[in-house]
């Protein structure tokens, strides 16, 4: 035991709190993946931080550079779940030698007329050959763990698409590596679709969600097939799937295919990447809420829908805004006003001919107007949902 070694590491222990934060902002600063972690993920890595720094106080103070069994198989553990969660493994690595260099540099700078040159020399030592054991664990543990995540298609599509709607995906380069990994093209806005049974408590089993994959013409990913045709991912939520589709595939045809397999679901057309765990939420919340007539003639519900019910049940998450722009899209363009007016004015008097009464039209042309808004809404105002929702978005319009 080294006493002058002892009494810095009791010193550093009462401040290791400012010590771990600047070492996590300085790899925040310095590596661009962790810059954007947040909430769960950057608390992990804070946790990593303390229990590395710790470990090597403990290891220093006592005159051993050698990590042991229960250190190794820490590190083997970090290395297969930075595998699964996308993490390039150079930043992972670089991330230890960035926290390393400011742990040195804090106690090089504090505490150097309390040490000897040959105590931070050690230290230095030490640390490097710390970096060596856990490169060599954390490399060997996230190649393994990568050949058994890459090597079940099915799997491995779906852990991604769980990693994406739990946003742990970390930056545009690593879901770039992970899908170049599993022979993947996902477009940059997909569409969202959350589905389920429209028989009471049935579940969605893999045959189901196969059955609908190849329903919408693509290929289930333990098919054979050339790198780069694969454009989806999919994965199952209890007595629901959720897949992330191409936009050629289309609403007309997701709910042709639904409608077929007696499904229900909601369709988020056009997601970021980014929104997708946002999306999904919608999606689901929209399926536990709405009304059976809301699915009249129809298989699935549509962002509008979802943005609607979230208003209806004063969800935290509702924006007004949003209820009007989903639900009447291109109305809310100045060419389309007369349109808009009216639909407003067949909604207000029950009837095309009351409502052409009221805006001086001929009943013709007020039936050839609400043509047109059920083109260009994609709702009937005379069903008792489209014609809700549509006014709810048109008095928050007048109101907002």
């Amino acid at each position: 035991m080294y006493p002058a070694r002892v009494a810095v590491v009791a010193k550093i222990e009462s401040e290791l709190g400012p010590v771990v934060t600047s070492a996590v902002r300085a790899i925040r600063d310095a590596i661009p993946v962790y810059g954007t972690l947040q909430g769960a993920q950057l608390a992990d890595v804070e946790a990593i931080a303390y229990w590395s720094l710790r470990r090597l106080m403990a290891l220093w103070a006592g005159g051993d550079r050698s990590i042991d069994d229960r250190d190794h198989s820490r590190f083997r553990a970090i290395g297969a779940a930075r595998a699964a969660d996308g993490r390039p493994l150079t930043d992972v690595l670089r991330a230890y030698r960035v926290a390393s260099s400011v742990f040195v540099r804090h106690v090089a700078s504090e505490y150097l007329d309390t040490l000897e040159p040959a105590d931070i020399a050690e230290l230095s030592l030490g640390v490097l050959d710390a970096i060596d054991a856990i490169s060599e664990e954390i490399i060997g543990a996230y190649v393994i763990a990568r050949e058994q995540l890459t090597s079940n298609r099915a799997q491995a599509h779906a852990a991604l698409l769980d990693d994406l709607l739990a946003a742990r995906h970390t930056s545009p380069g690593a879901l770039a590596d992970r899908t170049r990994e599993l022979d993947l093209e996902l477009p940059s806005h997909p569409d969202l679709l959350v589905v389920q049974s429209a028989d009471s408590g049935r579940p969605m089993s893999d045959d189901t969600v196969e059955s609908l994959v190849l329903a919408l013409g693509l290929v289930p990913p333990d098919r054979s097939t050339t790198a780069g045709q694969r454009t989806h991912l999919c994965t199952r939520r209890e007595q629901r799937a959720i897949l992330l589709l191409p936009n050629i595939v289309g609403r007309t045809a997701i709910d042709s295919v639904c409608t077929e397999a007696t499904l229900r679901g909601c369709l988020v057309e056009r997601s970021t990447i980014a929104d997708i765990g946002s999306s999904s939420r919608l999606a689901a919340q929209a399926l536990d809420t709405a009304p059976d007539h809301a699915f009249d003639d129809r298989a699935l519900l549509d962002q509008g829908d979802g943005q609607l019910l979230a208003l209806l049940t004063a969800r935290p998450t509702a924006d007004t805004s949003e209820v009007v722009r989903t639900v009447l899209g291109p109305l809310t363009e100045a060419a389309n006003e007369h349109i808009l007016q009216g639909l407003s004015a067949f909604i207000a008097t029950g009837t095309a001919t009351a409502a052409a009464t009221r805006l001086h039209l001929h009943p013709q042309t007020l039936r050839y107007r609400l043509r047109r808004a059920q083109e260009l809404t994609g709702r009937d105002p005379r069903s008792a949902w489209h014609r809700l929702a549509l006014d709810t978005a048109i008095q928050l319009r007048q109101l907002g």
